[in-house]
């Protein structure tokens, strides 16, 4: 006799004749060891196949589809994700499933089915194993609640109000889990982590967001910023792609190559977790220097990035392209951002001229912009940046 469960008679009643069809024990021990454990009504919320098909034995089924089994025998385990943590499982005598239950599981191989937890473990600091039981609890926890409890009761009213609801009841067999829902949230936690291990989890008073240290304009900026405060309260975050730039710091400067500790990120999520990472570091001002991920990243970011943080960006004077136009950072960036920023620092008084009269800025904004090409203004900008931070106003 089936449980009656929130997902319906139908689903009970295909659960239940499922289980009378099953063989008798010890014509297969492959086939007796999973049917212990596979839950049938989350399969056949996977497979409508399957479930409309009252002929169709469910872990027969899945045992059918060997290593490419799409869909999952249980809650807490994917075919998919356990042989890519462990692909020396895909050609075994024994299904995937089936080797992890007998023998897998207890060498403290991984089945769950979100990708990426080892990064979060190190972020949380606890081992992956730590991280996929505690995942599988909460999974497990509302998956009861869902198919016998009160969650699932509600839901299954609502279907009765509105039967489109229903067509989301399969969702249920795939429930996202905090903190870590998809690959993708564990590929930015752990960057955002191993920039701020990289940085010794300790905030700063200036970073400077540059593709390359060497910047003249960069170079002069963190000589003026050492007159003023101790080196360590100086970060410098690098995001050039490829190889990682060979300049050097100076001494006791922060740095961090955000490229490399972000590789494998798409360019979207690599603005998101470069725009997170400078609000952890709690600075008196950011300052991007030929940055293109940072000028990309206040596209979607700067309104909400400046509501707290103080960002200026500095530009050098433009220069001939291969085609002989003029090219450089501010054609493409300057006017798209200066009325978001804080200030505007240029390498030289002609620099400053043209962006000022090229784009026609009135006053206001005009004021923004300032040369540095004098040692006595760069000091004065230095003063500036150290301020102090915009919510601390």
């Amino acid at each position: 006799m089936v449980e009656p469960s929130n997902l319906g008679p139908q689903v009970d009643e295909r659960v239940g004749e499922a289980l009378r069809r099953q063989p008798p024990r010890g014509q297969d021990p492959e086939y007796d060891l999973v049917r212990d454990h596979f839950d049938i009504a989350h399969y056949l919320l996977q497979a409508p196949g399957v479930m409309d098909d009252a002929a169709v034995d469910p872990v027969r089924h899945f045992l059918g589809q060997g290593p490419a089994a799409r869909f999952n025998p249980e809650p807490n385990f994917s075919t998919e994700s356990y042989l890519k943590r462990h692909p020396a499982r895909r050609g075994g005598a024994l299904h995937p499933y089936a080797a992890w239950l007998s023998e897998g599981r207890a060498a403290g191989e991984i089945g769950e089915p979100v990708m990426g937890i080892e990064k979060l473990a190190k972020v949380i600091g606890i081992s992956p194993d730590e991280v996929a039981g505690h995942l599988a609890d909460r999974r497990s926890d509302v998956h009861k609640r869902l198919h016998h409890g009160k969650l699932g009761e509600m839901f299954a009213r609502a279907v009765e109000v509105e039967p489109l609801i229903g067509d989301l009841w399969p969702e249920i067999a795939r429930p996202r889990m905090m903190p870590i829902p998809w690959l993708v949230v564990a590929d930015q936690l752990g960057a955002l982590h191993a920039c701020q291990e990289a940085l010794g989890f300790a905030r700063a008073r200036v970073v400077l967001v540059v593709e390359d240290p060497a910047h003249p304009l960069a170079v002069r900026l963190l000589r003026a910023l050492q007159a003023e405060v101790e080196a360590h309260d100086v970060v410098v975050v690098t995001t050039a792609t490829g190889t990682a730039p060979s300049a050097e710091t100076p001494p006791g400067v922060r740095r961090v190559d955000f490229a490399t500790s972000a590789r494998g990120l798409g360019p979207l999520m690599a603005q998101q977790v470069l725009v997170e990472l400078l609000r952890s570091l709690c600075v008196d001002a950011i300052v991007g220097i030929g940055s293109r991920l940072l000028l990309d990243a206040l596209t979607p970011y700067g309104r909400a990035l400046s509501s707290s943080e103080r960002v200026y960006l500095g530009f050098a004077g433009l220069r001939r392209g291969r085609y002989g136009q003029e090219v450089g950072a501010s054609v493409r960036y300057f006017y798209r951002h200066v009325e978001l920023v804080d200030g505007v620092i240029a390498d030289t008084a002609s620099t400053a001229v043209r962006l000022v009269e090229d784009y026609q800025l009135p006053d206001d904004v005009a004021a923004k912009v300032r040369s540095v090409a004098d040692d006595r203004v760069l000091a004065e900008m230095v003063g500036r940046l150290l301020e102090g931070r915009r919510d601390d106003a």
